[in-house]
């Protein structure tokens, strides 16, 4: 799944919660960090990991793969409430999240 896919988990924090629960039942929630595999790209293969284990690292890689921190959860979810409007297509929320990251953050 890349971030225009996971977009539709960032409209609500309960659905975000939700996927979490599904997906990753031993992350909580406030500790997952949200990376992109390969670059910080709205393409990129999404990957989540446990905060509190991988220490918040900017860049890790892990089976020879390098994964790019985009942001926490919890941030993520709030990012893209700011980055929402005023188009709702998944694909410019995406790529206005990702250049948030690069430039802003």
């Amino acid at each position: 799944m890349n971030l225009i896919e996971f977009i539709k988990y960032l409209k609500d924090e309960k659905e975000a919660i939700q996927y979490m629960n599904e997906h990753y039942p031993d992350v909580d929630y406030y500790d997952a960090e949200v990376y992109l595999k390969g670059s910080l790209s709205v393409e990129s293969e999404l990957a989540i990991f446990d905060g509190e284990k991988i220490e918040g690292k900017i860049e890790m890689e892990v089976d020879n793969e390098k994964y790019y921190n985009l942001f926490t959860l919890d941030l993520l979810v709030e990012v893209h409430e700011d980055y929402s409007k005023p188009s709702g297509i998944n694909r410019e929320i995406a790529e206005r999240i990702i250049n948030y990251r690069i430039k802003d953050a």
